[in-house]
Parts: C-alpha cells; sequence; structure tokens
C-alpha cells in the first residue's frame, strides 16, 4: 500500500483513500478521522470538562440521566441516548435499551445461567447485552 503526507498550513486538513476493496484498516482510518474532532462537555459534582469520545467506554441512561464513563471517573452529560448515537462513530454497538459500549475497550464476555450475554469493560463496569441486541453484538464481535 502506497501513501503520501502533505504538511501545508495553508490547505484543509483531508485524508483520501483509494482502494480496490473496503476493508478493516480502512474502517479504522475513517473511525480516526471521524473521531478526531468530537468532543462532549462532561460534569463531574461542581466541576465540567472536555471528554474525547474516544475514551468513552460505556454511554448508559440512569434514573432518567445520561452518563458516559471512562477509565477513572463518570461524567453527566446533557444529551439523550439517541442523539449520543449519532454523536459516536462506528466503534460505539448498543447493548440494550439504555447502554452504548466503545468496542475497544471490551475486555470479555460472559454467558450467565439464563443464557443472557454479559459484557465486561476494562474499567470494570458490567451490562446485560440484551435479548434482542444479542444477535448484532455477537456477528460485530465475530463470536
Amino acid at each position: 500500500m502506497k501513501y503520501k503526507t502533505i504538511i501545508k498550513e495553508d490547505i484543509e486538513e483531508r485524508v483520501e483513500i483509494y482502494a480496490k476493496s473496503r476493508t478493516k484498516l480502512i474502517e479504522q482510518i475513517e473511525s480516526l478521522c471521524e473521531n478526531d474532532e468530537i468532543e462532549l462537555v462532561g460534569y463531574f459534582e461542581d466541576e465540567s470538562c472536555l471528554i474525547n469520545v474516544n475514551e468513552i467506554q460505556r454511554i448508559y441512561i440512569e434514573n432518567d440521566k445520561t452518563y458516559v464513563s471512562l477509565d477513572d471517573k463518570t461524567y453527566r452529560v446533557k444529551y439523550r441516548l439517541y442523539q449520543l448515537e449519532e454523536i459516536v462513530t462506528d466503534d460505539f454497538i448498543k447493548i440494550n435499551q439504555s447502554c452504548l459500549i466503545n468496542i475497544n475497550y471490551i475486555s470479555k464476555f460472559k454467558t450467565s445461567w439464563g443464557g443472557s450475554l454479559l459484557v465486561q469493560l476494562k474499567n470494570g463496569d458490567v451490562d446485560y447485552v440484551s435479548r434482542r441486541q444479542t444477535k448484532v453484538v455477537k456477528e460485530r464481535m465475530g463470536i
């Protein structure tokens, strides 16, 4: 594969890909380009900060409020889940009615006695995959 990088201060940044077919590498490059500038404002107690979408491991609803979970902290955000679904990239997948997870942070899958699927993330968060989403999650993860 050939590539070319041109650095000039006075031009608009862009990435062009010429390929014979769509590959995983192309999808990763697209994901990087899309995620480059996406940030959310998160609130923790009396502080607010900018959160890079790439660092989010889980987005979930609890008590009618939306939260994003990172490595070390959980922040409240002022978006609805359906709005965040449109903002986040292809690295996120909906696992149930109230949760999106970043597939890059999945630590492991477990099955429970009832046959339901549990997802554990690298930060220790655990959530169930709904029956409705199980097939989609398995296909996406190649299980």
